[in-house]
């Protein structure tokens, strides 16, 4: 079974985001619901510089899901392929809200994929 590796489930909120992800750190996210105990994975992301502000751009964006994991990277090249390997662990977007697979950013062109290359 696949593992996100991360902490949490969290309530999706400023104030809890606040209080457990530091500012200005890279790192990578899921967000989703709780259903008899167990963390549902419905969306997966990363963010290059801040994860507590990219976190905060989240909140209210998906009705259904209501708390979110984390995981700090030490860099932007290790979040972007956590967030990877947490796309196609948990389904791509057949099985995530996500519209596609992880996009690089300007600087990022020739990272690939530790999955399928892309």
């Amino acid at each position: 079974m696949a593992s996100l590796n991360m902490q949490g489930p969290y309530v999706l909120v400023p104030d809890k985001i606040d209080e457990v992800v530091p500012a200005k750190t890279p790192g990578n996210y899921a967000i989703g619901y709780v259903a008899d105990s167990d963390f549902i994975v419905r969306y997966v992301g990363r963010a290059s510089t801040d994860l507590n502000r990219e976190l905060k751009g989240m909140v209210y964006r998906l009705s259904d899901c209501l708390f979110f994991k984390f995981s700090m990277a030490k860099s932007s090249k290790e979040a972007f392929k956590k967030e990877c390997i947490n796309y196609h662990d948990f389904g791509g977007n057949t099985q995530l809200k996500n519209t596609g697979h992880p996009v690089r950013r300007n600087g990022e062109e020739d990272w690939k994929c530790p999955c399928c290359d892309v």
